[in-house]
């Protein structure tokens, strides 16, 4: 059988995720190749990133010396103009910052999924579960296929659109290269997020086999349970492991990502809103090229702000979660004490794992210990659109500057006639 025609089905945790995986590596976003690590994966990972980098800029730099392309570029607004810059400085930072992170830490990277793999492998062989790898992939593809085709067609048609139908090629480079910088943090993003969604759907399981009933009906032998038991407990104390493994290989990369969402949701922001208050960032474009593109151009950036939009709202929300699921199995577990009081082992057991608990408080971190939860939803739009404000009255105030001194240079020129 197949997902979506294309895809073989997934039979081991390995099949299901070495999807993703392979993006990320042809992102140059990680040191390793279907699962393995490797000098061609190193080089590759490096070589072409710095190729990216000097395509990107070059084909920039040949571009602006068309001295039509100059002329469109330069009549936009100077302050959209300085966005675009900094977006293109802090995108090629962040994608530096998360390849050489990533790079360092591939084998930490590369035993997280090694580690799942060994957890599922137990789930299944000791308890019988059904982890459906099938559904996970067929979502993987759907919402990457989706996203993709969103994304890439945005940044092709908006180039294109500033380009007015010259230097065609240059443009499908330079848009090329954009995609892949920008991309390979985005696409980061979206691996974390995957990866607390596998933690939590592990956690779910283990929800349901430390159940009292689930444990009297699976394991009817007191030996036998007991035995599970300790298995159940160990995978769910892994889990937790792995949330600080995650953070530690994530953590940079992610605090880089979120300075640039940033930047790039403040931008489209003020490009978007901006002309409801009377600032026209194409200002100084002809006005039947601006009749006919100002649609597309609004599409564009609308799109452009989908990945960076999705990171920031959803990524909160899945780590949150998995918390939140991780907890319940804690709470499980310490009812063990109360089902079984007559077990010293399993007392000994609860009592260890309630200590090694209180020890460590486990939660998704980025770097300078932001903590990802769903209060981090409403810091980042609040300060987004708190930010925007101030652009757009900075730009206001610019605007009326510039109209009072035409003012005054008219009213001169009119004393003087």
């Amino acid at each position: 059988m197949t997902v979506l025609f294309f895809f073989p089905e997934p039979n081991t945790f390995y099949d299901c995720v070495r999807f993703i995986c392979d993006i990320q590596f042809f992102m140059c976003c990680n040191g390793f190749y279907h699962m393995e690590i490797s000098l061609w994966s190193r080089v590759y990972s490096i070589v072409f990133a710095v190729l990216i980098i000097f395509g990107l800029f070059g084909s920039l730099v040949v571009i602006m010396l068309d001295g039509d392309l100059r002329s469109r570029v330069l009549e936009m607004d100077s302050l959209v103009l300085g966005i675009v810059g900094l977006e293109l400085v802090m995108s090629t930072m962040v994608f530096v910052v998360t390849m050489m992170t990533l790079q360092f830490s591939a084998r930490r990277h590369l035993s997280i999924y090694k580690r799942l793999a060994k957890v599922d492998k137990r789930l299944i062989r000791d308890f019988g579960a059904n982890l459906n790898y099938r559904k996970l992939l067929r979502k993987n593809v759907v919402l990457l296929t989706i996203i993709s085709l969103l994304y890439v067609g945005a940044i092709t048609r908006g180039l294109a659109l500033i380009s007015g139908g010259q230097q065609i090629l240059l443009i499908l480079v330079a848009a090329l290269c954009y995609i892949v910088v920008t991309g390979g943090p985005h696409f980061t993003g979206y691996i974390h997020m995957r990866l607390a969604e596998l933690l939590t759907i592990r956690f779910r399981l283990l929800q349901q086999i430390l159940n009292r009933n689930f444990l009297k009906w699976k394991f009817p032998k007191p030996q036998i349970r007991d035995q599970r038991l300790r298995e159940a407990v160990e995978m769910v104390q892994e889990l937790h492991y792995l949330i600080i493994e995650i953070n530690e290989v994530y953590s940079l990369s992610l605090w880089s990502a979120m300075g640039h969402d940033f930047t790039l949701s403040t931008s489209e922001l003020y490009i978007i809103f901006g002309r409801s208050v009377g600032i026209d960032p194409t200002e100084g474009a002809d006005l039947d090229d601006l009749s006919n593109g100002t649609r597309i151009v609004l599409a564009y950036v609308a799109l452009c702000m989908l990945p960076p939009f999705y990171k920031m709202l959803i990524a909160p929300f899945y780590c949150d979660r998995t918390v939140q699921e991780a907890r319940q199995c804690l709470h499980l577990i310490e009812q063990l004490d109360n089902w079984y009081p007559a077990n010293r082992e399993i007392h000994n057991l609860v009592e260890a794992l309630m200590k090694w608990r209180r020890e460590s408080q486990i939660k998704f971190k980025s770097g300078l210990d932001v903590v990802l939860d769903k209060t981090v939803i409403s810091l980042f739009t609040s300060t987004v659109f708190n930010y925007l404000l101030i652009l757009i009255q900075f730009s206001m105030t610019q605007k009326m500057g510039e109209q009072i001194e035409q003012q005054k240079i008219a009213l001169q020129d009119w004393i003087g006639s």
